[in-house]
């Protein structure tokens, strides 16, 4: 059994559904579970509506035509027939009266509205297959991932979760052996739409994978797999073959985007291997992610993330006091604001923040018993490989190649496989170019990496 997840590029328009279609039909496993994004660019025209709800009504209504018509055209293009139609127009006749009846836009109604998109594109998809002859059943998330009622990023009642999936999948198998489901939608045990958080698909996929215990997780996208460094930065940089699940969970949380950071976890609990591969070009054997005991020990892959804030807090007290952490970190719980990286000496702390929502009320609190600082505009760089810490001379290389660089933080030693710094923005391309030639140049692992032509 294979849970198969497409992003938003790979359903963008009728000819990317037929070669998803293509994909599937050719999958040597005989129960297979399609997992789809929104078509592209589909989400931000929805979160456009829902924003414009109490600011210009008119506005909304004309975008939530503007949103049918793209989806009635693929329709024709993939010559499904007028039920399909009739069925998307009377989504948008729904969409139209809630804009119509909504007084202000909150994080219920952004979830009622942005949830649409991948309720449409696997209807289309799971008829589009129906028209190729394929026994197909439209599964809607909303029934079975069931979440809390935090509003735009809930969170997974995993135990509900798990069994209604199990139930429902066990009970559509026997009739069917194709299911085409939304991903990043779900619903709250009153069965309000909610979302698992913007790039939440691949986490729905391995929430399903999980639940299933899968053979396989595989996440279609539109590049050939996980590289040694973003591509559009760097264009010399090397496909990986293989990561191990702990690799692949750090370089996704600190900014490699072909995988949501949530996506591992699930895989890790029922050690489901996930292969990351390109819709457009699926002869290539993508990236395999999985819980290998023989990985190799090596710097695998350079991950960054802009928009950086780092918050430096410094106080007397902290001196020999016991406590001090603790009431600091008690703001950011209280604040919801995720602290990613921390460093600390004898009477201060820096954190960093990509968050800055609360920033004016986590300042307020701090500065009751601190002095603080805010730094903006700057990138977390994360060099990521198992070994990193235990091989002499990584950091040597790291930091000597990039002895013309002003480095402001530096985390090493809290992860076994991550060397991560901050830099300014401005400085951020050229790190990174200096830190990929010296680490992928020369002398590389033909077990681990394909150079890309």
């Amino acid at each position: 059994m294979v849970v198969m997840k497409f992003g938003g590029t790979s359903v963008k328009d009728a000819e990317a559904m037929k070669k998803v279609i293509e994909i599937v039909i050719n999958s040597k496993f005989k129960r297979k579970l399609v997992v789809v994004s929104a078509m592209s660019k589909i989400t931000d025209s929805l979160i456009d509506v829902a924003k414009n709800i109490s600011l210009n009504k008119e506005y909304s209504l004309h975008k939530l035509d503007e949103i049918m018509l793209q989806h009635l055209n693929e329709v024709d293009n993939l010559k499904l027939n007028d039920i399909v139609s009739e069925r998307i127009v009377l989504e948008f006749d729904f969409l139209k009266n809630e804009v119509t009846n909504q007084k202000e836009f909150n994080s219920e109604v952004y979830d009622l509205f942005v949830s649409r998109g991948e309720l449409l594109s696997s209807f289309i998809l799971s008829k589009a297959f129906e028209m190729k002859g394929l026994r197909c059943y439209n599964l809607d998330s909303k029934e079975v991932i069931k979440t809390d009622s935090n509003f735009g990023e809930a969170k997974v009642n995993q135990q509900e979760t798990n069994k209604l999936i199990q139930n429902k999948l066990n009970e559509i198998y026997k009739n069917y052996n194709l299911v085409v489901a939304g991903g990043f939608i779900a619903s709250n045990l009153e069965n309000e739409p909610t979302t698992l958080g913007r790039g939440g698909s691949d986490y729905s996929a391995a929430i399903y994978a999980s639940a299933l215990e899968a053979n396989e997780l595989e996440i279609w996208t539109d590049v050939d797999g996980i590289f040694t460094c973003d591509p559009r930065m760097i264009k010399s940089a090397k496909r990986i073959l293989k990561l191990s699940y702990t690799e692949a969970g750090e370089l996704a949380y600190f900014g490699a985007k072909v995988l949501h950071p949530k996506t591992i976890l699930p895989a890790i609990e029922k050690n489901i291997p996930v292969i990351v591969k390109n819709t457009f070009n699926p002869s290539s054997s993508g990236t395999r992610i999985e819980n290998e005991k023989q990985n190799i020990k090596m710097i695998k892959a350079i991950a960054f993330r802009k928009n950086i804030s780092i918050i430096n807090i410094q106080s007397n007290r902290m001196l020999g006091a016991y406590g001090f952490l603790s009431r600091v970190f008690e703001i950011f719980n209280k604040n919801e604001t995720s602290v990613d990286l921390v460093t600390t000496s004898e009477v201060s702390i820096s954190v960093t923040i990509d968050d800055i929502k609360n920033l004016h009320s986590i300042m307020k609190d701090l500065e009751e018993f601190s002095l603080v600082s805010v730094s903006h505009s700057n990138a977390v760089i994360s060099v990521v490989g198992e070994g990193i810490k235990l091989t002499a001379g990584i950091a040597a290389r790291y930091f000597g190649v990039l002895k013309g660089i002003n480095i402001l933080m530096v985390s090493f030693g809290a992860s076994e496989v991550n060397l991560s710094i901050i830099v300014k923005e401005s400085d951020l391309e050229n790190s990174v170019n200096l830190l990929h030639s010296e680490f992928f140049s020369t002398n590389l692992d033909n077990e681990v990496f394909l150079e890309v032509n």
